[in-house]
């Protein structure tokens, strides 16, 4: 874990081709970029990261979310599903992406 004046923050590595995935490019100043996550990546790298999450039904992926991730669910249905469809073939844990999908089309 990682201390900076904004926050706490860590690093966990992931596999190519997964990682390129829904990465912004965001121009902080005119000499200064940053890398940043899209939501969709961010919440799919949430599942795949978290030790012990698998999700197994839309039950399970909408208490997950709303309960214990506390998501707002207009924040959700706003996501882009057709965006995470194209990561699916190299994501780790595809099952479980294949459910947040199902569950972010009936939000």
């Amino acid at each position: 874990m990682q201390k900076s004046l904004i926050g706490r923050f860590s690093y966990i590595h992931t596999t190519f081709p997964y990682y390129s995935f829904g990465i912004q490019s965001i121009q902080l100043t005119p000499r200064q970029v940053a890398l940043i996550a899209s939501p969709e990546k961010a919440l799919c790298d949430k599942i795949i990261m978290t030790s012990g999450i698998f999700l197994r039904s839309i039950r399970q992926a909408k208490e997950f979310l709303i309960d214990d991730l506390r998501l707002d669910e207009a924040k959700l249905q706003e996501l882009n599903q057709n965006e995470i469809i194209t990561w699916l073939d190299d994501a780790p844990k595809k099952s479980s992406l294949e459910i947040l999908i199902k569950t972010l089309a009936i939000l």
